[in-house]
């Protein structure tokens, strides 16, 4: 019976410690972070119309070649807009050379009116679209 019980508590050890060894949370892989990029130029129509969606094709800097679009951060006040751009940094070989990225903001509204939309250029600048809705 003793032996017995010595193989089983053999065996139990064993398997836990193949178990634990084979364990896949390898902290080697890519790493992802997010960051607020400033826009650079914005291009699209200055008219609309109401119920009809407007396209403006933003522009903005990432840091390395991991770097891509994320999001927008939206701030409504009214008709203004103030909007950041957040960029996803995914993987770790990703050189320093930092390149542009220009990705469409999509909007409608039901409302004819001045929409003004201020897309962050610096910590205290804005580059502004002033959009007509009839």
């Amino acid at each position: 019976m003793k032996k017995f019980a010595l193989k089983t508590m053999a065996l139990v050890l064993f398997v836990s410690t193949a178990l634990t060894s084979c364990s896949s949370d390898d902290d080697s892989g890519s790493s992802q972070t997010t960051e607020k990029e400033f826009v650079t130029a914005v291009t699209g129509p200055t008219t609309g119309t109401v119920n009809q969606e407007v396209t403006l094709n933003v522009t903005f800097a990432v840091n390395n070649s991991c770097g891509e679009f994320n999001k927008f951060i939206v701030a409504t006040s009214g008709n203004t807009k103030t909007i950041e751009v957040e960029a996803k940094y995914t993987g770790n070989n990703c050189g320093t050379t930092p390149s542009t990225k220009t990705q469409p903001y999509k909007f409608t509204v039901n409302q004819a009116g001045t929409y003004v939309f201020k897309f962050k250029k610096s910590a205290t600048e804005f580059i502004t679209q002033t959009v007509v809705i009839s």
